[in-house]
């Protein structure tokens, strides 16, 4: 399929298309945040340090994981928010994974709102965003367990500024479909937040989380149920996914071969819909190589979306899908004929 129309720069350069053209009023910028779950490989300093490593190798957030227990003192927790103030860093906290608000065992369920409290006020400390907890399992009713969730939140009260993220879950026993997160989350708008896990996505569907029509099944939904603002601070966890008949087996790494999702088709998805503030954290065992990749690949689309509208408003092809992002080469030498009209031609 042809890059542009003319067959010649020299034509494309002289066609009376491009006189006095001014660039097209384009709604293309999408400003993703790129961050790590947990203390990345090779840093071995102090916590509160971390996000000034992060920083340095361009990232811009960080998920404190507080898996195994909120052990943060106030101390800590302040000294990571100033160091993450400091450097521009998105903070968010990963609640404890012994959580289970959707237990019928009410010492169960009182422990899984001590440890959520925890988190929700070490990140409080901190100047955090957003808490993401895991809801819980369905037990013997899926009815009940729905309804414990929700006992549960409204016990948190949620006063403080920091939202309380439910993650879409990827195995079939746990609350956590795209939906349930989301029925939740509408109940209580100013305090809870649903959190996209597109890994978690592909193991409950059990494998249909690959094309750009999965997601846009996806951002269709949250289109229509959330508001504005929450649709522009959208928090996502990415990795990719090995699953079985029961959902998730386990993560793994954005170089892995035959695993899913593909970011590249996320991110795609993302900048198209305009989607302008989203969140990407990368949940690998190699999780700041597996970020910067992603923020290449978020840069690289963004970059080429926007050419791509750029020619179909200045009548050069008839729609986004006749520029192939795969032909970057052509689409910079594109660029160059661009400038003799106009300047101000997108910067590739």
């Amino acid at each position: 399929m042809p890059l542009y129309r003319s067959t010649s720069l020299l034509s494309l350069r002289s066609s009376t298309k491009m006189e006095g053209v001014k660039e097209p009023a384009l709604n293309m910028t999408v400003k993703a945040r790129f961050g790590t779950a947990g203390i990345p490989n090779g840093y071995k300093g102090r916590t509160s340090g971390v996000v000034a490593f992060l920083a340095s190798m361009g990232l811009d957030a960080f998920e404190y994981e507080a898996v195994r227990g909120v052990r943060i003192s106030d101390e800590e927790s302040r000294a990571l928010g100033e160091q993450a103030r400091a450097h521009g860093v998105k903070l968010s906290m990963h609640a404890p994974y012994y959580v289970n608000l959707g237990s019928s065992d009410p010492r169960i369920w009182e422990e899984s709102l001590t440890r959520v409290r925890q988190a929700l006020h070490a990140l409080e400390v901190a100047g955090g965003d957003i808490v993401v907890v895991h809801p819980g399992y369905y037990g013997n009713s899926p009815k009940e367990a729905i309804a414990n969730v929700i006992k549960g939140i409204s016990a948190l009260g949620g006063q403080g500024r920091v939202k309380l993220g439910l993650e879409t879950m990827g195995r079939l026993s746990q609350i956590g479909s795209l939906e349930e997160v989301v029925d939740i989350s509408t109940s209580f708008p100013s305090f809870v937040v649903p959190v996209i896990d597109w890994a978690h996505l592909e193991a409950r569907s059990l494998g249909h989380m690959r094309n750009k029509e999965d997601v846009e099944s996806v951002l269709d939904y949250l289109d229509r149920r959330l508001s504005n603002r929450e649709l522009s601070e959208l928090h996502c966890h990415f990795s990719k996914m090995e699953f079985s008949s029961r959902g998730e087996v386990r993560h793994h790494n954005l170089d892995e071969k035959g695993f899913y999702p593909d970011f590249s088709v996320v991110a795609e998805t993302f900048i198209e819909r305009g989607h302008p503030s989203p969140t990407f954290i990368a949940e690998t065992s190699n999780s700041a190589n597996d970020a910067l990749t992603m923020k290449g690949i978020f840069s690289h689309l963004s970059r080429v979306t926007r050419t791509r509208s750029y020619l179909v408003a200045l009548g050069l092809c008839q729609n986004t899908r006749q520029v192939d992002p795969a032909s970057y080469s052509e689409i910079r030498t594109l660029r160059l004929a661009l400038a003799g009209a106009n300047s101000r031609a997108p910067r590739l």
